[in-house]
């Protein structure tokens, strides 16, 4: 399994490479089974969530995550986050996201406040 530090790390690394449009680095996180779920988007499997992102990533010039707030409990992590589209647009979202044994996440949540 997998403890509060690796999780943070982890948790920094997902929005670090979300935040530099990085499909790779991001896919290598994922649980073949993950699931994706926000206001607009459900998204199962690997292959729909990496073109979930990349479709995210082409509807927008720029998208930076701040992190404000991390509550971990195990595998699962509540991210209180501000997205930052076009360096105009504020978000105020919350992630829920879980992980497998094996680090991989295999569930994120996105909730829009």
């Amino acid at each position: 399994g997998m403890n509060e530090i690796q999780i943070k790390s982890a948790l920094t690394n997902y929005f670090k490479f979300f935040s530099s449009k990085n499909i790779e680095s991001l896919e290598a996180m994922f649980s073949k089974k993950i699931q994706l779920f926000d206001w607009e988007i459900e998204s199962k499997g690997i292959v729909n969530v990496v073109e979930t992102n990349r479709n995210i990533f082409k509807s927008v010039d720029s998208i930076e995550v701040s992190v404000k707030e991390l509550f971990i409990n195990q595998l699962n992590a509540c991210c209180v986050i501000e997205i930052l589209i076009n360096k105009s647009e504020v978000l105020k979202v919350i992630d829920l996201i879980s992980f497998n044994e094996k680090g991989k996440i295999i569930k994120i949540s996105a909730y829009k406040q």
